[in-house]
C-alpha cells in the first residue's frame, strides 16, 4: 500500500470521527428544549464563592449575589490569605446585608491547595442543602441565577451544570477565548445530554451539600483546579446530572487579557484532564486528536497535490457540519462572537492545544492565584 493511499485513509478516518461527534453528541446542544418551567417549592440555596486578592471585584460581585430575586438563600464568601484589603472590606460589607456571610482564611492546612480549602470551609459552614458555586471575577447576568439553577433540581438530581461565556472585548485573543469557551461547552454539556456527563465549570455549577461533604475533593487536595471537573468527573453519573442553559442562567466572567495569562490558565485547565476517568480522557482525547489529524493531513495533501478535488469536498462536509452545529449552539447559548472566523480559529485552536497540553502533561505545579 503506498504512503499517499495510507494518508488518505487517515484523513477520512479522522473525518469520519469528527462527524460522529458532530451528530451523535454536539448536535443534541441546539436541538434541546430550554425549560421555562420554574418550581413551586423552591430549595433554599446557599452560593459559595472562594475569592484570593479580589478586593476590585467583590463588591459588584456581592451586590449583584444579595439582590438575586429568590425567597430564600445565601452569600457565603471566603477569603482566602489576601493581602489586597479584602478582609477589612468584606467585613464592612457583611454588616450591610444579613445574607452575607464571611470567612477568613489565615493559615493553609498542610496538603491543601488554597481553593479547594476555601470552598471546602464555605460548603461547610453553608446551611443549605444546595450549593450553588461561582467565582469573584463573575457577575450573574440576571436576578432569576438562582431561581433558574435551583429549579433545575429534581428528586435524584445532585448536580446541575450551567453556563459561563466570556466577556466580548476587542482582539484576537478574545476571539480565541470566545471560540474555545463555547467549544468546550458544546462538548461538556452535549455529553451530559447524551448522559455521559464528565465535568462542570466553577464559574456556574451546583449540587448537593450532602453529595460533597460524602466525598469531598479526597485524594487531590493538593491539585490546582479540579475543584469543579474533577469533583464533576468523579461523582456525576447519567441519572444524578441536569442542565441548565437558560439566558437567566448565565454567569459572564471577565477574560484573561494577554496571552501569558491565557496560556496559564490553559495550563491550569488542562493539567487536570490527566486525572478525568478513562473512559472521558479516550472520548475527549480522540475527539481532539482527530481534529488535529484531519487538518495535519490537509496541509498534507496540499503539498502533495494529492487529490485536490476530492479532499476539499470531504472538508467541505466536515466544515459545513461544523459551522451549523458550532453557529447554531452559539446562538441557543447568545455567544455574540465572529462565526465567520471559525475555520481559522478552529486552526489556530488545534495548533495551539498540543503545546498547552504538553506543558500541562509536564507540569508538576500550577497556582491558584
Amino acid at each position: 500500500m503506498s504512503l499517499e493511499i495510507i494518508f488518505f485513509s487517515i484523513f477520512i478516518l479522522s473525518t469520519a470521527v469528527q462527524l460522529y461527534y458532530h451528530w451523535a453528541y454536539f448536535s443534541l446542544l441546539p436541538n434541546c428544549v430550554i425549560s421555562d418551567n420554574k418550581n413551586t417549592t423552591p430549595s433554599p440555596v446557599s452560593i459559595v464563592v472562594a475569592a484570593r486578592n479580589e478586593a476590585r471585584l467583590l463588591p459588584v460581585l456581592i451586590t449583584k449575589l444579595v439582590s438575586q430575586d429568590y425567597s430564600s438563600f445565601e452569600v457565603i464568601i471566603v477569603n482566602d490569605r489576601s493581602s489586597d484589603g479584602s478582609e477589612a472590606l468584606l467585613n464592612s460589607l457583611e454588616q450591610l446585608s444579613q445574607r452575607l456571610k464571611v470567612i477568613h482564611v489565615h493559615d493553609l492546612p498542610e496538603g491543601w491547595n488554597g481553593k479547594k480549602n476555601a470552598l471546602q470551609l464555605g460548603i461547610e459552614a453553608a446551611q443549605h442543602e444546595i450549593i450553588l458555586l461561582t467565582d469573584a471575577d463573575c457577575i450573574p447576568n440576571s436576578n432569576q441565577w438562582i431561581s433558574r439553577m435551583a429549579s433545575s433540581f429534581r428528586e435524584n438530581t445532585d448536580f446541575v451544570l450551567g453556563f459561563s461565556p466570556y466577556e466580548k472585548k476587542n482582539g484576537f485573543l478574545n476571539q480565541m477565548i470566545q471560540f474555545e469557551t463555547l467549544l468546550t461547552a458544546i462538548q461538556y454539556l452535549s455529553f451530559a445530554i447524551k448522559r455521559q456527563p464528565y465535568m462542570g465549570v466553577g464559574r456556574n455549577l451546583a449540587y448537593r451539600k450532602s453529595v460533597f461533604l460524602k466525598h469531598s475533593f479526597q485524594g487531590y487536595e493538593s491539585k490546582t483546579g479540579g475543584d469543579d471537573d474533577l469533583f464533576v468527573n468523579a461523582h456525576a453519573t447519567a441519572a444524578n446530572t441536569e442542565i441548565c442553559i437558560h439566558p437567566d442562567a448565565h454567569v459572564s466572567s471577565i477574560p484573561k487579557s494577554n496571552w501569558r495569562d491565557y496560556f496559564r490558565q490553559k495550563v491550569r485547565h488542562l493539567s487536570v484532564g490527566k486525572n478525568y476517568r478513562k473512559k472521558d480522557q479516550t472520548r475527549l482525547g480522540l475527539f481532539a486528536l482527530s481534529s488535529l489529524t484531519g487538518w495535519i493531513m490537509l496541509f498534507w495533501a496540499i503539498l502533495a497535490s494529492f487529490n485536490i478535488g476530492l479532499i476539499l469536498v470531504i472538508v467541505g462536509i466536515k466544515s459545513l457540519s461544523f459551522y451549523v452545529i458550532f453557529t447554531r449552539s452559539g446562538r441557543k447559548l447568545k455567544m455574540n462572537m465572529a462565526y465567520w472566523a471559525l475555520p481559522f480559529l478552529d486552526l489556530c485552536l488545534n495548533l495551539y492545544y498540543p503545546m498547552v497540553g504538553l506543558v500541562a502533561l509536564i507540569a508538576k505545579k500550577v497556582k491558584w492565584s
